[in-house]
């Protein structure tokens, strides 16, 4: 009984040793603290959003100049690029988009078959588990 409490008493102790020593680290007020790997965050920069006399942003109140603008090459070469893009695709073949309809058209209808000749399977054979547990009756 003796060795049971003293065995208690130092668990306890063991245990009360390390969380003692996380106390210090512990705010003793409830001032709010901010992380230091948040107050070192840098700044993103000045906004081009306008405020008011009371340093609120305007709300609708955009920039008064616009940023920089893509140079007129740079337009031009992106249009040269893509103007003969539909010109450049090969369109699908009719021939070859009505062979393609035909085969779905076979293998639903393969499919429905199919399921038709299960489920015509699947009644006859309950009729006939249940005409064979009415005998058994």
């Amino acid at each position: 009984m003796v060795k049971r409490r003293l065995g208690l008493v130092a668990t306890l102790a063991l245990i009360g040793a390390p969380l003692s020593a996380c106390q210090p680290l512990l705010p003793r007020d409830d001032t709010p603290t901010i992380l230091p790997r948040l107050a070192t965050a840098p700044n993103s920069g000045p906004s081009a959003q306008r405020m008011d006399a009371n340093g609120y942003p305007l709300i609708g109140a955009y920039p008064k100049a616009a940023t920089q603008q893509v140079s007129n090459e740079d337009v031009q070469a992106t249009r040269d690029r893509f103007a003969n893009v539909e010109a450049r695709s090969v369109p699908p073949s009719d021939t070859a988009y009505r062979s393609r309809v035909g085969e779905m058209q076979t293998l639903a209808a393969r499919q429905q078959a199919e399921a038709e000749a299960r489920l015509r399977a699947a009644s006859t054979g309950e009729a006939a588990g249940d005409a064979a547990s009415s005998r058994a009756q």
